[in-house]
């Protein structure tokens, strides 16, 4: 078994060696049909073909999603190819940059007189554009080596319509300080940056929006301006007019393509019938029959499907034996090794040599052609997986902006001192010491008492959460601040040690070691209709490992709504039932319990398990059978509400508890399950992440896994805030089923459910809509809820009862009424119901006006609509407890004291109070455990001139944020990174920028040798260490290297309160100090 290339392997093919001899001979325009063409044989035909010829080509594909996955095939089969999508704009209305992004891109490189293959479907080609000469208008090239006039080219943009910004973060924007300019034009997904040498153009590179840093290098660029504002006063054309006449058509469905229906036909798109006059001047290859054309050439090819086998390996294997004996090449497309590893143990498991060679190039569809004797199956449908093309990476709003933009602090900011409390930002000031400038932070007291930090205590300053009236600001010198810092750590450590005493206990006890993987257990993952993210694959072999030892598992899982959980819990199940174990599955909803249900009963269908699930959807009569087989051992896992731990249900062999949100569940079940979990596995999983539980996590109390990686080509969910308008809900209610998806509609308020029912019933009288909520009878909740998973009827109007859980692709569009009323986590819950599929998802957001909504409820709807990638659940978490504190979050008097401190000095207090507790009472256990760190932060006081000129980085918000990012920096290599991102961003690095990174390095290696703080002042240096009681986490060798340097260095030591302080004379640099540190830690 080797690899091939697919390519090489049809380069001789005779029948499209005959269409390139008929494309290249030019005599007439020619109308040919090619018959017989199946699965992606269509696509390697294709890229053979282009490959063959010089000129471009043109697909038309029946819709988007088609066209999507044909694009997908080609850049997968042949990546050089140059190939663009030219999608329909119907979706530039409601904001979707990505779309007007695309078009002006495809226009652009067709434009450009090379190469170019440009794919579509039938509804973007009817569609008129703006004429060549004015798309021509709307243009600039720059190239390297242009003299360039700055006020001419300003004033060039501002016709364009950009927006000079401090930051270029979307297109149309553009941001010039000092030689360096950037703009995001719209011809191209992420922005470019020019650096000037003088006016001459020094270099063109493109940047990544959330980084701002340079990617790839360009001689020359092509600014254009959004052209699609401006089609309703321009001339207006067809798309045809931009194809060069010996350009290739390629059409798939000719019928709908020249169709007259009525109901398509709009304002801006031209009919069938003018398509067909205009392509009878081009060459056309149809790959579908049509009667309406005349002289058609037909070009017969002998293919057939990739035969279905139902993940009946056996049959697969018959078939590649079949055709190995007919000498036909056997082939198989993989979309991942790990894919490949799995197939082939299925295969050992069935101890047969399968016959066959693979292949990277991922296709949509096998094939079995039967004149070059070759049979190529596809790893998906072979197990009958969700195949997913992969988007070019575009245009979208990062999250790493918007973020920063929440926590840019302005002036008249609350923020919080970690050692002296509540103050007021004040701005940044330059301020003279031993002649050197230096950059420090002013804050306002009570008494209008004011406070200079330097820049080097960054880390101890954090924005206070939005507040919605003035609040009492500390007085300097008042004990109340240090009272409340002393107050919380003592609580914290009585949470604290009941979590890690509990973790201690389990480490000590021993529970059920499981068996390795069964082939049973390779089967089960290989036949996931996705493919595995890297989390889902590592924590998958993390969960195995923890069932596998002699100790009860107790593992979190935290990952974003979307990220495959649910998956990674029935893999764990399986591997329990394959033991012979039960498995109880606790979740908070009967609703989630349903889909739980649903979602393990279809995974594993094909295999000896049996699942049932009880909740208030189950009859008496059926719950009763249901326990008695649970104590028979007939059921091995059984999903359900609170009511699975009840004392009347009796496990024969419980051997997993999975957990899903366990946060929302009330303190008696909390309660019951604190012993249930004593001595079984346990496996918690959660979409919500509680600070307490992840604060908890990590220092130590249980074992954690984040999941970070999203499912590929998973979209971010296009959100946007709207005033409620009943003309908006029917267009985005009928857009989403024209594209045959169902919709959300959350109104949660039951007394006018029905009403609003009836309203849009009456908006979209073609349409099925229903309503649910949980006052409804059960079984008609129940028949509601899985006939619109079923996809039976459009629209689904309900309140928040599916917050959790349900998961239906077909899906992808909610409205969300009201949505001023909900918080930041419960609205990312409700969005996260859609975007399951590859199509792009909807979130609309329906609000009275702006005018009548409070300050806070702006900010949420604003946070929710910029955070809307995948994986932002934590960010919004985060931002939730700075808009409106942490709530029931942490307990009553947790959140209290949060409310007071913030919660980045909560953190603050937590960890030192965690350091201080392993220390003392579990010091033993501790010490044999390496995920305990000690935390040690050194700061640095000097009269150097260390910082960021104001002359360097204007604005004082980034100059804020470039310093923060600095305070957190740890080593050399984050160091170096941190330079080239200035040197890219704003040019050659002023000297006291570059003393300020080496400061930064100083700092970092001081914390390694126990450091808690460093004076440069005066030409001298005062190293001060930990108290003491922390001396056993400095080694021998330090300390031998201090005396040494007492010895051999006109230096003095002395202890006061406790702690060492070294005094070193004649230290007149950054450079000299790094010398000492140096020769201490070496």
């Amino acid at each position: 078994m080797g690899k091939i290339d697919l390519l090489q392997l049809f380069e001789k093919d005779k029948k499209t060696q005959l269409i390139v001899e008929i494309l290249n001979s030019r005599l007439q325009a020619q109308h040919i049909l090619l018959k017989g063409l199946n699965g992606s044989l269509k696509t390697v035909a294709a890229s053979n073909i282009i490959n063959k010829t010089n000129f471009n080509h043109l697909f038309i594909l029946d819709n988007l999603e088609d066209a999507l996955y044909f694009l997908d095939d080609l850049n997968n089969l042949n990546p050089r190819i140059s190939s663009h999508l030219l999608p329909s704009s119907n979706r530039i209305k409601f904001g979707d940059n990505n779309v007007i992004l695309e078009r002006i891109e495809a226009l652009n490189n067709i434009m450009s007189k090379k190469k170019t293959c440009i794919v579509t479907d039938v509804k973007a080609i009817k569609e008129q554009i703006i004429g060549k000469k004015d798309f021509s208008k709307q243009q600039l090239t720059i190239r390297s080596g242009d003299k360039i006039n700055v006020e001419k080219l300003i004033e060039k943009l501002n016709k364009f319509n950009f927006q000079n910004q401090n930051f270029v973060l979307e297109p149309g924007d553009f941001s010039i300080r000092g030689f360096i300019i950037d703009i995001f034009s719209y011809s191209y997904d992420i922005p470019y940056r020019i650096t000037l040498d003088n006016d001459i153009v020094d270099d063109i590179t493109s940047f990544q929006v959330a980084s701002q840093l340079s990617v790839d290098n360009f001689n020359e660029i092509s600014i254009i301006s959004n052209i699609e504002n401006r089609l309703e006063t321009t001339e207006k054309t067809t798309f045809f007019s931009y194809l060069p006449k010996n350009s290739v058509i390629w059409i798939n469905n000719p019928s709908l393509l020249f169709d007259d229906n009525n109901s398509e036909k709009k304002k801006l798109s031209i009919s069938g019938s003018e398509i067909k006059q205009i392509i009878d001047q081009y060459y056309c290859l149809y790959t579908n029959n049509i009667n309406r054309i005349r002289n058609l050439q037909i070009i017969q090819f002998n293919s057939s499907e990739q035969p279905a086998f139902n993940k009946n390996f056996e049959i697969l294997i018959n078939h590649l034996d079949e055709y190995k004996n007919k000498n036909y090449k056997n082939i198989i497309t993989v979309s991942s090794e790990n894919q490949m590893k799995r197939l082939k143990n299925i295969f050992n498991n069935y101890l047969h040599l399968a016959q066959f060679v693979q292949a990277n190039n991922s296709l949509k569809e096998g094939f079995v052609d039967n004149e070059n004797k070759i049979v190529l199956y596809t790893d998906h449908q072979i197990f009958e997986r969700h195949h997913q093309y992969k988007s070019k990476r575009i245009y979208k709003t990062d999250n790493m902006m918007s973020l920063k933009d929440l926590t840019n602090l302005k002036k008249g900011d609350y923020i919080i001192h970690f050692d002296y409390g509540v103050g007021m930002f004040d701005g940044l000031r330059i301020k003279q010491s031993n002649g050197n400038n230096q950059e420090s932070i002013r804050i306002i007291y009570k008494n209008n008492d004011v406070l200079y930090i330097s820049i080097h205590s960054l880390h101890k300053i954090s924005k206070y959460k939005e507040a919605d009236q003035n609040l009492k600001l500390d007085k300097l010198g008042s004990p109340r601040w240090k009272n409340l810092k002393e107050k919380v750590k003592t609580k914290i450590k009585t949470i604290a040690f009941d979590l890690i005493a509990l973790y201690a206990k389990r480490k000590m006890t021993t529970g059920f070691s499981f068996s390795k993987d069964t082939y049973l257990q390779s089967e089960l993952e290989a036949s996931f209709i996705f493919q595995d993210t890297e989390d889902q694959i590592k924590i998958t072999r993390e969960i195995k490992e923890d069932m596998e030892s002699k100790h009860p598992m107790d593992r979190l899982v935290c990952g974003d709504v979307g990220f495959g959980k649910t998956e990674i819990a029935i893999r764990a199940a399986f591997k329990a039932v394959a033991d012979n174990k039960q498995v109880a599955v606790l979740v908070p909803t009967t609703i989630l319990a349903l889909q739980h249900h649903k979602t393990f009963t279809k995974r594993l269908k094909q295999f000896p398990c049996t699942v049932q699930y009880l909740n208030r959807f189950v009859s008496k009569k059926e719950a009763t059978k249901i326990i008695s087989d649970l104590k028979e051992g007939l059921i091995d896992i059984i999903i359900g509400t609170h009511r699975i731990i009840s004392n009347d249900i009796k496990f024969k062999d419980l051997g997993l508890l999975i957990i899903d949100e366990e946060q929302k569940f009330g303190v008696s079940t909390k309660d019951k399950l604190k012993t249930l979990k004593e001595n079984i596995d346990t496996l918690t999983l959660t979409a919500t992440p509680i600070p307490r539980t992840l604060q908890f996590s990590l220092m130590g109390s249980r074992d954690l896994s984040i999941m970070t990686t999203y499912p590929k080509n998973r979209n971010p969910i296009e959100t946007t805030v709207t005033v409620f308008n009943h003309e908006l809900i029917k267009e985005i209610i009928l857009f989403e089923v024209s594209r045959n998806g169902q919709v959300f509609f959350v109104h949660n308020r039951i007394a006018n459910i029905a009403d609003l029912h009836l309203m849009v019933s009456k908006m979209c009288p073609n349409l099925e809509i229903r309503f649910a909520h949980g006052q409804m009878e059960s079984k008609k909740l129940e028949k509601t809820i899985l006939d619109f998973i079923n996809g039976k009827f459009d629209v689904l109007m309900t309140t928040t009862i599916i917050e959790n859980g349900l998961d239906i692709p077909n899906a992808n569009t909610i409205i969300i009424n009201n949505a001023q009323n909900f918080g930041l986590a419960d609205l990312h819950q409700m969005r996260g119901r859609v975007g399951r599929s590859n199509k792009k998802a909807f979130c609309y957001l329906m609000t009275p006006p702006f005018n009548k909504m409070k300050d806070l409820a702006i900010k949420r709807l604003n946070a929710i609509s910029n955070l809307s990638k995948l994986g932002d659940g934590f960010n919004i978490a985060m931002k939730d407890l700075e808009i409106r504190g942490a709530g029931n979050m942490l307990g009553a008097e947790q959140s209290g004291f949060i409310e007071e401190m913030g919660f980045s000095n909560y953190q603050k207090i937590l960890d030192e109070a965690i350091v201080e507790l392993k220390e003392t009472k579990f010091k033993k256990y501790v010490l044999a455990d390496n995920n305990f760190q000690n935390a040690i932060t050194c700061a640095i006081e000097t009269d150097l001139a260390l910082l960021i000129p104001n002359q360097y980085v204007s604005d004082i918000s980034e100059r804020m944020n470039l310093y923060k990012r600095l305070s957190k920096l740890k080593n050399k290599t984050a160091i170096e990174v941190f330079k080239k991102e200035l040197l890219d961003r704003f040019g050659d690095i002023p000297t006291e920028t570059h003393e300020l990174l080496k400061s930064i390095l100083l700092r970092s290696l001081a914390e390694k040798i126990n450091c808690e703080k460093i004076i440069l002042k005066n030409n001298n240096m005062i190293i001060v260490f930990r108290e003491f009681k922390y001396s056993e986490h400095i080694s021998e060798n330090i300390i031998k290297n201090i005396l040494s340097l007492v010895q051999n260095q006109p230096c003095s030591i002395k202890e006061i309160n406790n702690k060492i302080k070294l005094y070193i004379n004649n230290i007149k640099n950054i450079d000299d100090g790094m010398k000492i540190i140096t020769k201490i830690y070496a």
